[in-house]
């Protein structure tokens, strides 16, 4: 398991907030977040790490994870960057196949 960023959840418990700011054209904008407990462990070193949930998505049980990067990995304009949502697999699992749409 070398060259993996491990993380364990800590907390099944989700915490969900929201509220509303104003944007640069004064209108009010809502927002939520959702996330988990957890730690990543990269490079033997430890960190607190917010996993931080997309809209409905289901809460990851608590437990050991590989941060998928690959899965989390967006490419516009041939700058690549992470998504801020975070996706998990279970440690020992292939990553599952991306599916298109056609």
């Amino acid at each position: 398991m070398d060259n993996i960023i491990k993380v364990t959840v800590l907390d099944s418990q989700i915490d969900e907030r929201g509220g509303s700011f104003k944007n640069d054209r004064n209108e009010d904008v809502q927002y939520s977040t959702r996330k988990q407990k957890g730690k990543l462990e990269t490079g033997g070193f430890a960190y607190p790490f917010d996993v931080r949930l997309d809209k409905g998505q289901p809460a990851y049980a608590v437990g050991e994870y590989e941060l998928d990067v690959a899965a989390m990995a967006q490419v516009n304009k041939g700058v690549v960057t992470l998504s801020k949502f975070t996706v998990l697999r279970q440690l020992g699992k292939p990553a599952p196949r991306a599916t298109t749409a056609g």
